[in-house]
């Protein structure tokens, strides 16, 4: 989820060869429904803190991280693992 307009996400996924979707949310109504706004976290105010969500076949949240830091994520064999846990 980023907090750019659609035109501005587009452009930097494309600029960094990332082929995949991603959520412009410019008016927080996604980030807030997921609790990662991060308040003040921006050079210019609130912006999505990092997380990883997994979601199982049924659309419900079966696991999170929450991190201030971008820099800290989970390990892929960590995702496996709990992908490999969902019933």
């Amino acid at each position: 989820m980023s907090i750019d307009p659609p035109a501005t996400t587009r452009e930097k996924l494309g600029s960094a060869g990332i082929d995949f979707p991603l959520l412009a949310d410019p008016g927080f109504e996604v980030i807030d429904a997921y609790g990662v706004r991060h308040v003040g976290g921006g050079m210019e105010g609130d912006i999505a803190r990092p997380a990883t969500f997994l979601i199982d076949a049924e659309g419900r949240i079966v696991w999170r991280d929450l991190t201030e830091n971008y820099r800290v994520r989970p390990r892929p064999g960590e995702l496996v693992d709990r992908l490999a846990a969902i019933p």
